[in-house]
């Protein structure tokens, strides 16, 4: 994911084994996946004509696809507004599976305030890594640590977007095993209940500077979050292990998405990513960790980030970034996946977002399932916004439709974000 503004690209991520306790990984490539999207088969009853078969299934195909939104929405990975007890997502009642398709795909997104104004995020301040938890009826928004004096992991809370107080520091203290300065790409999730920070962060005296997955423990979502003292993956063998994301499945079971870092120190080593089963309070990697997705496609050069697993309509999907995080090819892909451990492969030869009129270099996304829908939070690593009002990565947020043919950008034609609710 993108780290602080002033880092070099040659010092971003990697991958290898895990920590004590954790399962090593294995060597398996991603196999490929059929995109064909199945259908449901309707048998007629009773003393039917043929042509009134024939009617009957064409109708059910087109109107039940099981990706176009009909039916109830599988619990996802984001704790719900009704019942913050819960480590699942409530179903958002909407049609917003499938809104609208966006009417300005070169401006997609809505852009998080930043200013003087009250309930503004802090002005000048770049927001990378933005991730966005509901939690009885307020939402928590955590970024990454945006210089290396500040907080180490920034939290601002609300009950509406653009209504924001003060940002607080979620993990005010650092475990040793980290270096000062390079905190990023935070995941929050409740299990039972307390809440686990899984957070990126850089090995003290790593050279060159490898990077791996820490996490801690807090009584509440805004912290304080106390760090567990060693890392929680750290793929060595690898270059580090960064990107950590939590996915809960229709069952109830929870799963660490992460990326290997072979990247490190600007490696051209191709970079993947990796799912493994979390334990019950979120500490301990279950069983052997799986190589789910790799780059396979041009525009993603050799490196596929950020990832996040998804579950609509009973299809799984692998949101991800591609690239370098730095660079105006930077941008959001895509994948179906067959399962928790897939495998995944691409739904097209093109990013879902790439480059625009909002920014070059959109990416470090992370999917936020809300009662009004999906919506996915992300960064332009340099933004067109106007000089002044914002820095260089304000958060975006897209709409986001799940069709026929997989996820689309939906449709935010006149909607404001201040005071919006997701």
């Amino acid at each position: 994911m993108t780290r602080a503004a002033v880092q070099s690209a040659n010092t971003r991520r990697g991958d290898g084994s895990t920590q004590e306790g954790t399962q090593p990984m294995t060597s398996d490539r991603p196999g490929t996946t059929d995109r064909t999207i199945k259908r449901r088969t309707v048998y007629a009853v009773g003393a039917l004509v043929i042509v009134g078969l024939v009617v009957a299934a064409a109708l059910t195909v087109f109107t039940n696809d099981p990706v176009g939104g009909a039916g109830s929405v599988p619990a996802a990975h984001r704790p719900g507004r009704s019942n913050p007890s819960t480590t699942t997502t409530t179903t958002p009642t909407p049609s917003d599976p499938a809104p609208p398709a966006t009417a300005n795909p070169s401006a997609p997104a809505l852009l998080l305030p930043q200013g003087p104004n009250p309930g503004d995020l802090p002005e000048g301040q770049d927001q990378g890594d933005p991730f966005l938890l509901d939690v009885g009826n307020r939402y928590y928004l955590y970024t990454s640590q945006p210089s290396f004096s500040g907080a180490n992991v920034p939290v601002a809370s609300g009950t509406t977007m653009g209504n924001w107080g003060p940002v607080t520091d979620a993990l005010p203290n650092l475990p040793a095993w980290t270096q000062s300065g390079f905190t990023w790409a935070p995941d929050v999730h409740r299990f039972g209940s307390s809440y686990v920070l899984y957070f990126t962060a850089v090995i003290n005296g790593s050279n060159p500077s490898m990077q791996c997955i820490g996490n801690a423990v807090g009584p509440s979502p805004a912290g304080p979050f106390v760090a567990q003292p060693h890392p929680f993956i750290c793929q060595f063998g690898s270059g580090g292990s960064i990107d950590p994301r939590v996915f809960t499945d229709a069952d109830g079971t929870n799963w660490m998405v992460w990326k290997s870092d072979e990247n490190i120190d600007g490696n051209a080593t191709p970079t993947n990513v990796w799912t493994s089963r979390l334990s019950s309070d979120g500490l301990t990697l279950v069983g052997s960790a799986t190589r789910i997705f790799a780059p396979d496609e041009a525009w993603q050069g050799t490196i596929v980030e950020a990832p996040d697993l998804v579950l609509v309509g009973g299809k799984y999907w692998l949101f991800y970034s591609a690239n370098w995080f730095d660079q105006s090819a930077y941008g959001i892909g895509v994948a179906s996946c067959a399962g928790p451990q897939g495998p995944c492969q691409d739904l097209s030869t093109q990013p879902l977002v790439s480059t625009n009129a909002q920014g070059e270099g959109p990416g470090e996304e992370s999917v936020f399932t809300g009662q009004n829908g999906f919506w996915m939070l992300y960064n332009p690593w340099r933004s067109y916004a106007p000089t002044g009002i914002t820095p260089p990565r304000p958060v975006a947020i897209a709409r986001i439709g799940f069709g026929p043919f997989g996820p689309y950008l939906g449709d935010t034609t006149g909607t404001a974000i201040s005071g919006l609710s997701l």
